[in-house]
């Protein structure tokens, strides 16, 4: 594909364009009516939250009562290491009395129930991110607000791997929109024939954002999946020169330029790599990882986020898939004998990724690329430690 002429890339692109049904039936599923994409707020933090607040409040108007605060706590209390209240006590409480606020003292979501001497903290993020510093302080000004109170902090956002070692770290349960929607989903399957048909209509068209939002739209996956294996050099060609960053351009470049790493991916907010020395003793495992052209149990990658005046970039050293789940069980293990930092979810059979090693830093100007390139090579020797010990686990690992 580098190696096409203009020539071939245009008539790569001709191909794509015309005549092509597919492409037109996507356009038009995407165009289907949905108010929450008409006001434009489908991605917006401050809307979704005012939508939980009013699911949460069992006194509003989809007449679930504490069907959804209940179905909420729980499912989070399920996943939480050392919960608060278990989860069938959950089921028996009576949250009429819940009050929901929104940003107070700045905090997204808090939902206090006084009768069961439960509060609700809420940081819900889409696009920005959070950080550590402020996901502390919200639970510490919640705990000297209310002394008495038992406290069920959750860090929302689209995708539960995303926010894991911010919420952990911080004393918060991580939760996601995928998530979401599926207790959303669930309540309105079970709830359906009691609904107002104005109910009806707005959970149908969160649910749709819901599912685009998190990619589980099974029609629009099936239609982009068989798209891509028809015009895959057209949309990668689309990607390659409509889509960069100064973040991937420095991260390829330091890459490059360090003489002893191997790249395996490159996207606009991710540069996925390897050393030299763990090719030669790593053998590949399946194509688990999807996107990277040489798939290893381990990989490392320099990682970009973007919130609202916000820009970190991060080192991060990760497990991935593996086709024998008991030897991926064994390495993670070989991890955590190293004294690496592993939550108990790791051990779980179904577990995938693995977040071994990561460390990050703020930058000032996503568009400074010597800064960037520096703070890679900063991230980079911060992390030695953890490479070398990386490095001593594959050598001794039995493959």
């Amino acid at each position: 594909m580098k190696h096409s002429s203009l020539k071939e890339k245009n008539n790569i692109l001709n191909r794509f364009l015309v005549k092509n049904s597919e492409l037109e039936e996507l356009t038009t599923e995407l165009s289907i009516f949905n108010i929450f994409k008409i006001l434009k707020i489908e991605k917006t933090e401050i809307r979704h939250s005012n939508v939980l607040a009013w699911l949460l409040n069992p006194l509003e108007s989809h007449g679930f009562t504490g069907l959804f605060v209940k179905r909420f706590l729980s499912t989070i209390l399920l996943e939480s290491e050392y919960p608060p209240f278990q989860p069938a006590s959950i089921e028996l409480m009576n949250f009429q009395d819940l009050e929901v606020m929104r940003e107070w003292k700045n905090i997204d979501l808090l939902a206090i129930s006084k009768a069961n001497r439960l509060i609700i903290l809420i940081e819900n993020k889409i696009k920005a991110s959070v950080s550590d510093q402020q996901l502390s302080r919200y639970l510490i000004t919640v705990k000297e607000e209310y002394p008495k109170h038992k406290i069920i902090p959750v860090l929302l956002t689209l995708y539960t791997e995303e926010s894991r070692e911010d919420a952990e770290k911080t004393g918060y349960n991580p939760w996601s929109h995928e998530q979401m929607y599926q207790v959303v989903n669930q309540i309105y399957n079970q709830r359906f024939k009691n609904m107002s048909s104005d109910t009806k209509i707005f959970l149908e068209h969160y649910l749709a954002v819901l599912r685009r939002i998190t990619m589980q739209d099974k029609k629009l996956i099936t239609l982009c999946k068989s798209i891509y294996k028809k015009h895959k050099d057209a949309i990668d060609l689309i990607v390659e020169y409509g889509m960069t960053s100064q973040f991937q351009t420095a991260a390829e470049t330091f890459i490059l330029d360090k003489n002893d790493m191997i790249q395996l991916s490159s996207r606009s907010n991710a540069v996925w790599f390897i050393p030299k020395n763990w090719k030669r003793k790593m053998p590949t495992c399946g194509n688990g990882w999807g996107h990277l052209s040489e798939p290893y149990p381990i990989a490392c990658r320099f990682k970009y986020w973007q919130g609202e005046s916000i820009y970190r970039i991060g080192f991060i050293i990760e497990v991935g898939p593996m086709e024998n789940n008991s030897k991926r069980l064994k390495l993670v293990e070989a991890f955590q004998k190293k004294d690496f930092k592993i939550g108990t979810k790791a051990f779980r059979q179904e577990a995938k990724y693995t977040r071994v090693h990561s460390t990050y830093v703020r930058i000032s100007d996503p568009d400074d690329y010597d800064q960037i390139y520096k703070h890679l090579g900063d991230l980079l020797q911060k992390s030695q430690s953890a490479l070398k010990d990386t490095t001593k686990i594959i050598d001794e690992f039995k493959w």
